[in-house]
């Protein structure tokens, strides 16, 4: 019996597989909060490895879909205490150092990462798209 593929990393990530996860979860979320067919399609197309997440930033449907949500963001971000800012980075710190360490854990014991199956699952604290 083979070994299962290994899950293409995104190239924005430099073979950092924490930040690969991390983004093609992010993708997943702003998928689930767009109705627009063509967004999902690039979205499946990059998260197999199919296209280039650094070649998709240029893109129209990519723009469309974005701008308004980055905005979104934005503004709850800058309407944040600097205590609620540094907590949230502290927060990120921790998923990061989290997934990283169970991604070296699997890889020495040969096995898949444990983790949610929830495509958003590093997203429960705090949902920046309201």
């Amino acid at each position: 019996m083979s070994s299962p593929e290994p899950e293409p990393t995104l190239d924005v990530a430099r073979g950092d597989v924490a930040l690969s996860k991390h983004l093609k979860n992010s993708l997943n979320v702003l998928k689930s909060k767009a109705d627009d067919p063509e967004f999902s399609a690039m979205v499946d197309e990059i998260i197999s490895g199919r296209r280039s997440l650094r070649d998709t930033f240029t893109s129209p449907v990519f723009s469309r879909v974005l701008d308004p949500l980055v905005a979104q963001a934005a503004e709850h971000y800058e309407n944040l205490s600097e205590e609620e800012r540094e907590e949230l980075a502290r927060t990120g710190e921790r998923q990061f150092e989290e997934m990283r360490r169970q991604e070296a854990e699997a890889a020495a014991s040969g096995r898949e990462p444990d983790g949610p199956d929830d495509p958003d699952g590093d997203f429960d604290d705090e949902n920046w798209l309201r």
